[in-house]
């Protein structure tokens, strides 16, 4: 393994709230371009923020145990290999179909 370092997440009790999409000068005129780019940054920063949130608030599994059966792996993985992982993944995605994975 390369240097890789260890990313400790937030919790998602710390986060902070999302910001208002209308947060900004009313008194300003904005051309429509300014308009939409000024959307598109509201939107990105509110999808990032809710990314984070959903990435804080799952469960973490323990690096070096595969999370798909249990098994033990590299020091460093989350999957024993690449079946393991596409059938995690497509349990996962099937949860949140379903409406069970939220």
């Amino acid at each position: 393994m390369t240097g890789r370092a260890f990313v400790s997440w937030p919790d998602a009790r710390s986060l902070p709230e999302r910001p208002p999409l209308t947060d900004d000068d009313v008194t300003e005129r904005r051309g429509a371009e300014d308009m939409a780019v000024l959307h598109a940054e509201q939107l990105l920063s509110a999808a990032m923020l809710d990314h984070q949130r959903a990435a804080a608030a799952a469960p973490a599994s323990l690096p070096g145990v595969c999370t798909n059966c249990g098994d033990a792996c590299l020091p460093r993985a989350v999957y024993c290999d690449d079946d393991c992982r596409d059938d995690h993944e497509a349990r996962v995605q099937t949860l949140r179909r379903q409406g069970a994975g939220r």
